[in-house]
């Protein structure tokens, strides 16, 4: 039986950076196939955070008795300007924490992304996934996001692994 315990789903505000730059680095780093990104990509200083946590939404899963940061989710809602693609939002760099795993906050934390970006006025949010990744796939099958597209050596690892990618959406 899954883990129950409770947790809080908010929005990243600026006193959360030093938290979510130490999460985020630490995916990076344990998870190099699972994001585009490098942590030398994101060894950046605190200020880059607070920025990247006010221009778009990053929302957090916390513990409500420790006020730890257990995952992260991006919905980069300022990148989606283009006249004629404004009606799609993305989400980015979906990551828990792995000794929160199990507790299904990370299909928690999409299901407040989905309820934002339709609140915001998106008709489509769309993802991409490793192929891989099937733990994270079923998640996101369970939020009804669906394959639409599928890239062969998206991704290449230093240690010479090559990553296909899935290409997920849903209509919200």
């Amino acid at each position: 039986m899954p883990d129950a315990r409770p947790v809080t789903i908010r929005r990243l505000g600026r006193d959360d950076a030093p938290a979510f730059r130490a999460v985020r680095l630490r995916g990076l780093t344990d998870h190099p196939d699972a994001f585009t990104s490098t942590a030398q990509d994101w060894d950046l200083p605190l200020e880059a955070y607070i920025e990247r946590i006010e221009a778009g939404h990053v929302i957090g899963a916390f513990d409500p008795e420790t006020g730890i940061l257990l995952g992260h989710v991006f919905l980069p809602t300022h990148l989606a300007t283009g006249v004629k693609t404004r009606h799609k939002c993305e989400v980015w760099s979906v990551y828990v924490i792995p000794e929160a795993r199990g507790r299904h906050i990370a299909e928690a934390m999409l299901a407040h992304a989905i309820d934002l970006a339709r609140s915001l006025g998106f008709a489509w949010l769309k993802l991409q996934v490793g192929e891989h990744n099937a733990a994270a796939r079923r998640t996101y099958e369970r939020l009804g996001f669906e394959v639409f597209g599928r890239e062969e050596d998206y991704l290449r690892l230093e240690d010479g692994r090559s990553i296909t990618e899935l290409m997920m959406q849903r209509r919200l």
